[in-house]
């Protein structure tokens, strides 16, 4: 109708209807194309909150056993350290039971995943840019390179580990718990030391002190700076979803 009315100004050459004519179809492509880019903001506005709510429920459902375990792991380390003093130390004396059983562990070398589906989505498509928010995109980075750093340590300290009971059975024994069905001999204090026979060996001890050197890396890198990189993600997106956990603490 437009061209057919512009046609006929053109004919009459009646100027004015012409430019007039021209203005109507030029504001109603400009407003056309400012509508449907507005409608597409508008989706990836939407899109990119989704994206957000489906990351902060990736990051409550990460088991909290991963932190209950970091809170072992360090008790463990400590009871290494105790029983060091009277192994590699001047301080004589037997190991206590908990410090028997930290060594018994020293070998243990594993925690729960932090991984979140979403992130790992969203890599493998290249859509990391549809979170815009510059605060999550900075946790986001630091979380990554916390992880990859904790993969390789991860990787040195398991390329060789030392599990004293079963390298030097003169030295550790277990015994059989009460109940049997749970009897679990590493991690439920079945395990029984000779002190003095442990002290009076060099390979058990440069072994154990590996153990312990091991410790403190998987601690830093494994444990603490991913679990450290991952609260710094949870508090950006709670900010920029508006939700506060304060209620839910004990």
């Amino acid at each position: 109708m437009i061209l057919a009315r512009l046609s006929r100004a053109i004919r009459e050459q009646n100027w004015f209807a012409v430019v007039l004519e021209f203005v109507i179809v030029i504001a109603g492509v400009v407003i056309a194309f400012q509508i449907t880019a507005w409608a597409e903001r508008q989706a990836s506005l939407q899109r990119s909150h989704a994206i957000l709510e489906r990351l902060h429920t990736d990051i409550e459902n990460v088991s909290r056993e991963r932190w209950d375990w970091a809170a072992i792991r360090a008790g463990n380390r400590e009871l290494l350290l105790s029983a060091s003093v009277k192994l590699f130390g001047g301080e004589v004396g037997d190991l206590t039971l908990a410090e028997c059983n930290a060594i018994a562990q020293s070998h243990v070398f594993n925690s729960p995943s932090l991984a979140l589906p979403i992130l790992t989505e969203l890599e493998s498509t290249g859509e990391l840019d549809l979170i815009r928010s510059e605060a999550i995109r900075r946790a986001i980075t630091q979380h990554f390179l916390a992880n990859t750093w904790s993969r390789e340590i991860d990787t040195a300290i398991n390329h060789e580990i030392f599990n004293l009971s079963a390298r030097h059975p003169l030295l550790m024994r277990f015994v059989l718990s009460g109940d049997l069905q749970n009897w679990d001999p590493i991690f439920d204090n079945s395990a029984r030391c000779d002190s003095d026979g442990m002290r009076a060996d060099p390979a058990f001890l440069n072994e154990l002190a590996d153990n312990i050197s091991k410790s403190n890396y998987f601690l830093q890198a494994v444990l603490d700076g991913p679990n450290s990189s991952f609260d710094a993600l949870h508090v950006a997106v709670d900010a920029e979803l508006g939700i506060d956990h304060s209620e839910d603490a004990p």
